[in-house]
């Protein structure tokens, strides 16, 4: 998905003051989770190809970790991207002041399951247009992976269901098995987000063969 945005871009300072709760022009971005595991930064924004990932930092030069006061207006699995052919989850926000950036993550990585159960406990509750605050920060683990939170008024939205199978599917090593999950938790938030039918706001795993553990 592309984003194109209709006014010129501001400077990538005021794309961070605007997330940061701050002001700034209407611009357009794609930003990155966790891109270099070494730097504090969580968010980067590409700037194509060959090019090193830029860090969101704020005035302070303290990295930006959360998206403030934003709306969900796209979501999506894009498959085959890249060198590696991975598959993607990618959200559209849209910030009060009509900033519009796609954020993108591994769909299988902690941080988009941490994402789109956030965003799936908003569609149970009934108002998946809710403006939010997508935090976002490093675990502490070797591998340093990055979780999420949807927030809205200080508080995180959780589905009780969905981290249950999510769990569920990670204890057991079926990594299919999340990928599904997710796969099913996409099309129900894109549904709920296009009007579409949603006749259960509670991702169900398709009941076919047993999907081996250990692939």
């Amino acid at each position: 998905m592309t984003i194109v945005s209709t006014t010129a871009p501001a400077s990538t300072s005021e794309l961070v003051a605007e997330f940061a709760g701050g002001s700034a022009s209407d611009v357009a971005m794609m930003i990155g989770i966790g891109l270099v595991k070494d730097a504090d930064a969580v968010f980067f924004q590409y700037q194509g190809d060959g090019v090193e990932p830029m860090p969101l930092l704020q005035n302070s030069g303290r990295p930006l970790t959360s998206l403030k006061n934003v709306q969900l207006t796209g979501i999506s699995v894009a498959d085959d991207i890249g060198e590696f052919n991975s598959t993607k989850l990618n959200i559209i926000l849209e910030s009060s002041r009509g900033v519009s950036v796609m954020v993108t993550s591994g769909l299988t990585t902690i941080w988009s399951q941490c994402i789109i159960n956030g965003l799936m406990a908003l569609l149970v509750g009934g108002d998946l247009s809710c403006p939010f605050n997508l935090d976002t920060w490093k675990g502490t683990s070797k591998m340093k992976p990055c979780f999420g939170a949807i927030k809205v008024n200080n508080v995180g939205m959780k589905n009780a269901e969905l981290y249950t199978q999510l769990s569920d599917a990670r204890a057991d090593g079926n990594k299919l098995r999340v990928e599904q999950i997710m796969r099913d938790a996409v099309e129900v938030l894109s549904h709920g987000l296009t009007g579409g039918p949603v006749e259960e706001a509670v991702v169900a795993v398709a009941n076919t063969a047993e999907l081996p553990a250990d692939f």
